[in-house]
């Protein structure tokens, strides 16, 4: 049955790739995003062949090249797999009690080593001219704290995760009983952080996560564990104050970091670090290590070793590659036509805000500073951080030795940010990601060249197209300055009220509907947590709304180009598994209701659609959401 325009928006645009497209093997999901990101990686795939063959040289990718040379040995990485993790466990393996560990975890954290006390350097939320250190909660085996409230699923899931780890302990040279002491005790500690921390949920409100302590404080309420030791080892002094991300969790810390569960916690630190490294062993290894990761997602078997051996070299090299790729294949001409179309938008965000009847003067006015202050960035760094632009490969060193340099090197770059004022030329992506993001910190929004082409943007389709692709995303960016996250940060980056209470009171009534719209619709049988992905629907709603209102200025606009554009973007085809995962965790809505639960908002849609009272696609004018 074909689906109506009408009745079900996202299917009818759609309808035709949906009925073709099929899952890869080796994937849980494909779609537009996807698409994209295949034909970036088979260019780059074929250029480094090109290289390897002696058919071309590309200066900036020698290291990157060098790299692959590795990743790709399978033979030479599948030697002495058990000496090799033997030797690179040692520093834990050799740890005997609790004060060994605590001796040892400073070093630890500065060599890369996974631990459950988990820092990192970033701007303070209300100094964001200064880095500070953060604390935040260790990493659960299952997606989130909820996952572990369904029984039935909680214990299959966590079967195929203890088999695996089983398996891989044992074929790296641990007794079959060692080996399954090591994963029930990883498994209790796992439960123990599983009651303590705060659900993905909870932590999406991010501006809720800023919880400043004085380390004198955080000395204190640790009672059994040297944590400012550790902490002054890491930075090399010790600081004033420590950030902590998940406050509720630490409240309780002081009865999860203590000598009742240091067979626990070491245990747990061997598992994962072992994780770390399987991947980077023998084909085999690198297979089976990943067993777990695809019950969880759906895909049907692993990644083919090519493909594995590029993405594994590629990953240490992300921002030279996307770089070198921003340079040969964004022209100058397309990005002076996207900067053109950000600032054409931010214009017409900024009239919008003087239609806004709900805002006062005075937070309108504070509004439009913010948004005269955000920074844009398009196609891909000027400037690579030193550290990686120095990265060397060592070809007398195996790969996981190299790695262990790159890692090491990448920690000290890091926490020797802290104190620092923060870099804001340094950009969170690479230029060939199909993406783009907001930073609320530096209230910037960043576009990679790689999301800059069709079906997002092309320099030949029309402007209608255009706006309702690419237009939509720069939208969508630009909201999250304004969104239930955004609207808490001033134009500096700092966590400030800078609304009237009013206003904000009547800003949160409006995002609560958005919460209610999306709040337990379908996904594959999985509920939508509409608390979860507020932001980035809110986001949605004003892309298209800001979007919407720059395509009706030009002389070419066409409605239909626009909202099947836009429908187009989010075509997708997925795993069960996949979906169900994502409703759990992704602060995003599903692909389908991204389109079909934004579009019935806008009147210009259902006029263009004659949609009418009784067809899926109505909303009634009253319950239509229109924030900015």
């Amino acid at each position: 049955m074909v689906a109506k325009y009408q009745d079900d928006f996202y299917q009818a645009v759609n309808q035709e790739w949906l009925n073709q497209a099929e899952i890869p093997a080796d994937k849980p999901v494909t779609g537009g995003f996807y698409d994209l990101a295949d034909k970036i990686e088979d260019l780059e795939r074929a250029t480094v062949k090109e290289i390897e063959a002696g058919q071309k040289a590309v200066a900036a990718l020698d290291q990157f090249v060098a790299l692959h040379q590795l990743t790709k040995d399978w033979d030479r990485r599948g030697q002495d797999e058990a000496g090799q993790v033997q030797q690179f466990l040692q520093p834990l393996l050799k740890i005997e009690n609790w004060d060994d560990f605590q001796a040892a975890e400073g070093q630890l954290i500065l060599d890369s080593y996974t631990t459950p006390l988990s820092l990192t350097v970033s701007p303070d939320s209300k100094n964001t001219a200064r880095n500070e250190l953060w604390l935040a909660n260790p990493g659960l085996i299952l997606p989130d704290t909820t996952s572990y409230q369904d029984e039935d699923s909680k214990k299959d899931l966590l079967a195929t995760w203890s088999t695996m780890v089983v398996g891989l302990l044992q074929r790296f040279g641990f007794a079959e009983k060692e080996a399954q002491k090591l994963v029930e005790e990883t498994l209790a500690f796992d439960q123990i952080l599983a009651d303590s921390e705060s659900s993905r949920e909870t932590l999406s409100d991010y501006w809720k996560n800023y919880h400043p302590t004085a380390l004198a404080d955080l000395t204190e309420q640790f009672t059994d564990y040297r944590i400012a030791a550790v902490i002054e080892k890491v930075l090399g002094q010790k600081p004033e104050k420590v950030i902590i991300f998940d406050g509720a969790f630490f409240d309780k810390a002081n009865t999860i970091y203590q000598e009742k569960n240091f067979a626990l916690i070491k245990s747990w630190s061997i598992v994962q670090n072992m994780l770390d490294i399987a991947k980077l062993l023998g084909n085999q290894s690198r297979i089976d290590a990943g067993v777990f990761g695809r019950k969880l997602s759906g895909a049907k078997e692993a990644v083919d070793a090519d493909k594995a051996a590029f993405r594994q070299a590629r990953a240490f090299f992300a921002q030279i590659v996307g770089r070198w790729y921003g340079q040969t294949y964004f022209g100058e001409a397309a990005k002076k036509d996207v900067e053109k179309m950000v600032q054409d938008l931010i214009g017409v965000y900024d009239g919008r805000f003087d239609q806004q009847k709900w805002l006062s003067a005075a937070t309108r006015e504070k509004a439009k500073v913010k948004l005269a202050a955000l920074q844009v960035k398009v196609g891909y760094p000027d400037q690579i951080p030193a550290y990686l632009e120095n990265r060397k490969v060592d070809v007398h060193k195996s790969l996981l030795e190299n790695v262990e340099d790159f890692s090491k090197a990448a920690v000290a770059d890091h926490f020797s940010q802290w104190g620092q004022a923060p870099d804001t030329s340094r950009w969170e992506m690479p230029g060939d990601l199909v993406n783009a993001y907001y930073s609320p910190e530096f209230n910037q929004i960043v576009f990679p060249a790689a999301i800059l082409q069709a079906p997002f943007y092309d320099y030949h389709q029309s402007s209608s197209q255009n706006f309702g692709g690419i237009g939509t995303v720069i939208a969508h960016e630009i909201t999250h300055a304004f969104d239930t996250n955004g609207a808490r940060y001033d134009e500096h980056g700092n966590l400030k009220e800078w609304w009237t209470k009013k206003d904000f009171e009547h800003f949160e009534q409006k995002t609560q509907a958005v919460v209610a719209a999306f709040d337990g619709q379908d996904s594959a049988g999985a509920k939508i947590n509409g608390h979860l992905t507020v932001s980035e629907n809110v986001a949605d709603l004003g892309g298209v709304s800001a979007a919407l209102a720059a395509a009706k200025e030009q002389k070419d606009f066409d409605a239909k180009a626009f909202f099947e554009n836009f429908a187009t973007l989010w075509r997708q085809k997925a795993a069960p598994a996949y979906l169900a995962m994502l409703a759990k965790i992704d602060v995003h809505a599903p692909a389908k209701l991204r389109t079909n639960v934004i579009l019935p908002n806008f009147d210009d849609f259902q006029q263009t659609y004659g949609v009418q009272v009784g067809d899926g696609m109505w909303l009634d004018p009253e319950k239509r959401i229109q924030i900015w």
